[in-house]
């Protein structure tokens, strides 16, 4: 610990009482929402909560000299509002109206309506990438299937990482999409586009830019509205119809939702958060709010209360599906845990893997993100194909754009499967079936208590379509229990002071709500409300450390953040410690590492919730197993998954290998929380050496000895040439990227790891 920290030692935590809601839902709005109010650009609108039917609400329009434009959304009792004696924008924002609407007995809320900036998550575009190692499975006309790798093993040669979503198995048992319905909310649907008007919904679709049904998308000379017609083109582009590529659910139908192509306002998210929910299975979004390493804002009172409706009532009570796309602010230093969307516990928030199996350049981390679909990656690697503007086609799809749709495809299969799932179903689904084997050359793994890998660059790792499906099946998936949340706080709190070189850590006892009837016993998301002060908000760093001991950052340094704002009521959100027993003391620690003096602040106050079931689920009955299917060729583990392994519905590896009780002490940390900058995962391996007891049954990571004869061979015949030729060359690259592969998996304790240490030690003897 560093000199001067502060320490809370909570003798006892008030727990409350069973909420309202079974979840927690912040009542003070986002912090962006709230700061640099003079700098809005208002809109002639005021959202109104007004009680006694649409009836009342005309009359109180007409009243105070207001048009009734709608209901917002599914919402029930809120009305937008429109002032007849002024134009569609305002300046500024004009407090004299809202104070009179407000001080209107009928009236329970009011805000006026201002523009929200929003920004689609596609990086800058590249040159599409060329695949001479692609050889695709002849299942499809469509002159794009061969590009689409994603979606299948297109490997020539077996040394390449396999890369595939496992998706054809499925479709070869039947389940294609029929029957699911989802909508892309962004800036517009070609609806007419030769791929995609075969599985067009109408009543999925909707322009809340110009308050029409049609969300035909507006062209101009750069294209700029594609983005809508990319991502859904994704999910539902037709199958053998000789046109552009193959939807990764190609039977179901697909809408589209138009909003981003003008001003965005909280009514108009929520209206489209919000849109049929009885019709719409999912929402696909690939937007959030401006990725630039400085914003923290989230949803608005209206749009959390749709995002709220729509668990709780869409799809008739079983509740809508929510993708969001992680975001594209790496290379600026973001983190989506200030993005309040993918933030949420509702939504299910997907990030990205390039062809290679590494963390793209644009990608974020926060402990939020759930999984991980495929996307592009460097300029050399390939991208996303799909349906674009103007009856065309595109090979060049990019970013975690690309990846949430995918996701939502996948999502799709499993709802034909079975209709019945839930929200809350869905997402277990994906964190007990997410592969970490295939994202396993990254730093920053970790095992939680219950014996589940994550990493805040890939929540649980990369979906599994078959995987997902099959655990899926009506016959034998058991619905979870009802959500609940365990709020802890204490009373007793005060404020603490930090500053530069200083930490506040802060113990929290639990029981978890223990004899009541919100009593939590196994873990799915934790939230942590903060109110922070501080002079330059981009130099904290917050982790928390649950009873088992699985640590998680739910801040990282953000260098362009230099706001004074702090955080007011913000909502962290974890999906780290899913699966664990609350129940013991968690511990909240807030740092400034930043080296910059003059700064300081408070710690004002923190509420953490637990959410969770009291029992634990069917499906996590038997720890996890993490299946070598998907394997990474290249780390030589003896793995080939031939075509006719993938057409079969085999074991589907969702049964752990190691007992839960182990986890804690097996817990890796990860290298934001142990200050490390993303680089060598040193720290994962100085925790892992330390442990003597570290006997891990996953899958090997081994240099093979065949493979290590063959790289001594190769250099030997080099050497013996008697110069540093070409060959030589390329042979010291691959042994160096032997010996550094061989040796990061020996120090994360991995079996094989004396093969792995044999290895190095003759590597670094042929070297010399």
């Amino acid at each position: 610990m560093r000199g001067g920290s502060t320490r809370s030692a909570l003798h006892t935590a008030r727990l409350l009482g069973c909420l309202a809601l079974a979840w927690w839902i912040p009542t003070e709005a986002s912090p962006g929402a709230r700061q640099n109010v003079n700098a809005r650009q208002y809109v002639n609108e005021w959202a109104v909560q007004i009680e006694g039917g649409p009836h009342v609400a005309s009359a109180l329009a007409d009243e105070l000299g207001y048009r009734l434009l709608g209901q917002i959304g599914a919402l029930d009792d809120h009305y937008l509002l429109q002032r007849r004696d002024l134009p569609r924008r305002v300046r500024r924002g004009t407090q004299e109206h809202t104070e009179r609407l407000s001080s209107d007995h009928r009236v329970k809320w009011v805000e006026q309506q201002y523009h929200k900036d929003r920004s689609k998550r596609a990086p800058p575009r590249a040159p599409p990438a060329p695949c001479p190692h692609c050889s695709p499975v002849d299942m499809f006309d469509d002159p794009l299937w061969f590009k689409q790798w994603y979606l299948q093993d297109t490997r020539r040669d077996r040394s390449l990482p396999k890369l595939d979503l496992h998706v054809i198995p499925v479709w070869r048992a039947g389940i294609t999409g029929r029957g699911v319905v989802v909508t892309v909310l962004d800036d517009g649907l070609e609806w007419n586009h030769t791929d995609i008007r075969g599985n067009y919904d109408p009543d999925a679709s909707y322009d809340f830019n110009d308050n029409d049904p049609d969300p035909f998308p507006r062209y101009d000379i750069t294209n700029e509205n594609k983005h809508g017609t990319r991502c859904a083109g994704e999910i539902a582009m037709r199958a053998n119809n000789g046109k552009c590529g193959v939807g990764v659910a190609f039977n179901a139908r697909v809408g589209g939702i138009r909003m981003l192509d003008g001003i965005v306002t909280d009514a108009i998210e929520a209206s489209s958060i919000g849109f049929n929910p009885q019709h719409v299975d999912i929402y696909s979004a690939s937007w959030g709010p401006n990725d630039d390493g400085r914003t923290v804002e989230g949803p608005g009172r209206l749009a959390r209360k749709a995002f709220e409706h729509g668990i709780l009532r869409g799809r008739g009570g079983k509740g809508s599906i929510f993708v969001w796309a992680s975001g594209n602010g790496g290379r600026q230093g973001d983190n989506c845990d200030c993005d309040g969307y993918t933030d949420s516990v509702f939504t299910i928030s997907v990030s990205s893997a390039s062809q290679r199996g590494l963390s793209p350049w644009y990608a974020e981390r926060c402990s939020s993100t759930m999984a991980t679909a495929y996307s592009s990656g460097d300029y050399s690697d390939q991208r996303i194909a799909s349906a674009d503007l103007h009856n065309t086609c595109t090979d060049t799809h990019t970013g975690t754009s690309a990846s949430a749709p995918l996701a939502a495809g996948i999502f799709a299969l499993a709802l034909e499967a079975n209709p019945a799932l839930t929200w809350r179903d869905v997402q277990h689904l994906v964190v007990w079936t997410s592969e970490y084997d295939p994202l396993a050359n990254n730093p920053g793994w970790k095992r939680n208590g219950a014996g589940l890998m994550v990493n805040s660059r890939f929540g649980f790792g990369l979906l599994n379509a078959k995987a997902l499906v099959e655990l899926a099946q009506p016959a034998t998936w058991r619905h979870v229990a009802p959500a609940r949340a365990c709020v802890v706080t204490d009373d007793r709190f005060t404020p603490r002071w930090l500053g530069n070189g200083r930490e506040v850590s802060v113990e929290i006892p639990t029981r978890g709500c223990e004899g009541q009837e919100n009593e939590i016993r196994s873990l799915e998301h934790v939230q942590l409300e903060t109110t922070l002060e501080y002079t330059r908000r981009g130099d904290l760093h917050i982790t928390l450390t649950s009873p088992t001991g699985t640590t998680t950052a739910l801040l990282a340094e953000r260098e362009r953040d230099a706001s004074r704002d702090g955080f007011k009521g913000w909502p962290f959100m974890s999906v780290h410690t899913w699966g664990e027993n609350p129940v013991g003391t968690w511990t909240l620690t807030i740092t400034d590492r930043s080296g910059h003096v003059e700064n300081e602040g408070r710690v004002v106050a923190w509420r953490l919730v637990l959410h969770g079931t009291a029992a634990r689920p069917a499906h996590m009955a038997a720890p996890r197993l993490y299946s070598a299917y998907n394997a990474v060729q290249n780390d030589r583990r003896g793995v080939d998954a031939s075509p006719e392994d993938a057409a079969s519905w085999g074991s589907t590896g969702v049964t752990s290998s190691f007992p839960a009780s182990e986890s804690a002490e097996r817990n890796e940390v990860d290298e934001e929380v142990a200050g490390d900058d993303g680089g060598d995962g040193d720290e994962v391996a100085k925790a892992d050496d330390a442990d003597p007891r570290h006997g891990s049954r996953l899958p090997p990571y081994f240099v093979a000895p065949d493979e290590v004869e063959r790289l001594l061979g190769l250099s030997a015949g080099g050497r013996r040439q008697g110069g540093h030729d070409e060959v030589e060359d390329e042979v010291d690259d691959e042994v160096d990227d032997e010996v550094e592969r061989a040796e990061l998996h020996r120090l994360r304790g991995d079996p094989g790891r004396a093969d792995a240490a044999r290895a190095i030690a003759r590597l670094l003897a042929m070297r010399g």
